[in-house]
């Protein structure tokens, strides 16, 4: 596996620059930059970020993200996402090939196709909105849609929710696969039912949910609540080339664990951390975090440690080179237990609502395994 993988490199490496020596005569602009200054609430129609893309992010994308190479065979349709003055609709489809080492197992070698979500956003009035987004039933996993009304709209960037959505923990990391995702609130971010508060004044934002929480089903008989809260702020120097975010996330919830017998023990489970999003020179993003979790079940007590790193470099105008770097310890009061994935690829935007990414994966475990992954995305987006 890994010599094939170091063939897939060979190839990517000798394409990029093939590319790169092609287009590399053209004008550069202004690199897109993930963490440019901006919140992730001006780029999308939810405050927190992610989901369907609001006005700013379709421009932004239209200016910032198409590759000058494709500009001319693009330009002729002016796409508007508006039905009229107060509907708007979006969508999302992902399919990626995966070539995975599954320990045990025979490689996985397969077309998926990860997402096929279509957003609905209704703005009834100046300050009440309506968001729905439906999304296609992956085999064996429950589609994850959203629904919820919001006042938005008021002073210091006050606004309030409530339905289902994601809470809002930690940064919004790209890669569902990641360790914190998978494991401290579900892949990917796993919609809750709930209320949200919270105000986003000047640099600052901060906000409040109570939630059904973890280990729920549609209808919840457990009486305790999940409560997630999370606060960052930024300053930029330079008109915004230089940014600096720092924050921190927390959510406890307490639960009913069901054990064999139909009898039912007290749990509670927690997590916080810290995490980072630095802009520099609107060409290079660098995003970190860590988490700490804690399961206590019955009296028993397991603690988790999750790190997460991740260098973006934009080398021209639609063009990304990734890196990541992943932590996990999945018992902190265990030796010899850790894992450590190194993840390298490239991002490219060839025209407005496309993206695709190829990311290569080495795990590194105390328990030698052979299972490096291969993944190749196709995005398209409206």
């Amino acid at each position: 596996m890994r010599k094939k993988i170091l063939v897939k490199l060979f190839s990517l490496v000798a394409a990029l620059s093939l590319f790169l020596y092609l287009v590399s005569e053209l004008e550069s602009y202004p690199r897109f930059s993930a963490y440019s200054g901006d919140k992730c609430g001006s780029c999308h129609v939810s405050p927190t970020g992610g989901s369907m893309r609001g006005p700013y992010g379709i421009k932004y994308a239209e200016e910032n993200l198409q590759m000058e190479v494709f500009k001319k065979l693009a330009e002729d349709t002016k796409f508007s996402p508006k039905v009229n003055d107060f509907i708007t609709l979006g969508g999302d489809v992902r399919i990626a090939h995966i070539d995975n080492q599954v320990p045990d197992k025979p490689d996985m070698n397969t077309f998926l196709t990860m997402q096929g979500d279509l957003h609905i956003n209704a703005k009834v009035n100046k300050i009440l909105s309506v968001f729905v987004s439906s999304g296609i039933e992956i085999p064996n996993f429950p589609t994850k849609y959203e629904a919820y009304g919001m006042v938005s709209g008021l002073p210091a960037g006050l606004y309030f929710r409530a339905g289902r959505f994601s809470p809002d923990y930690g940064i919004k990391i790209v890669e569902h696969r990641a360790f914190q995702r998978e494991d401290l609130l579900g892949t990917p971010y796993s919609p809750d039912a709930g209320l949200e508060l919270g105000i986003q004044p000047d640099v600052f934002t901060l906000n409040m949910g109570l939630f059904n929480g973890l280990n729920t089903t549609f209808f919840d008989t457990d009486q305790h609540k999940m409560f997630v809260t999370k606060g960052d702020a930024t300053i930029s120097f330079n008109d915004y080339m230089y940014n600096f975010n720092f924050g921190a996330s927390f959510y406890n919830n307490p639960y009913r664990q069901f054990i064999p017998g139909g009898t039912s023990v007290d749990a509670n489970r927690k997590a916080w951390g810290g995490f980072t999003k630095i802009g520099l020179d609107e060409r290079i993003a660098i995003l970190g975090e860590i988490d700490f979790e804690e399961n206590r079940v019955d009296g028993f007590l397991k603690r988790k440690m999750f790190g997460y790193g991740e260098l973006n470099v934009r080398i021209i105008k639609g063009i990304e080179l990734r890196g990541q770097y992943e932590y996990f310890d999945p018992d902190r009061d265990t030796d010899d237990d850790t894992v450590n994935r190194y993840s390298f690829g490239f991002a490219a935007f060839p025209v407005t609502g496309m993206e695709t990414e190829l990311m290569i994966r080495l795990v590194k475990e105390e328990t030698e395994l052979e299972n490096d992954e291969y993944q190749f995305n196709f995005h398209f987006y409206f």
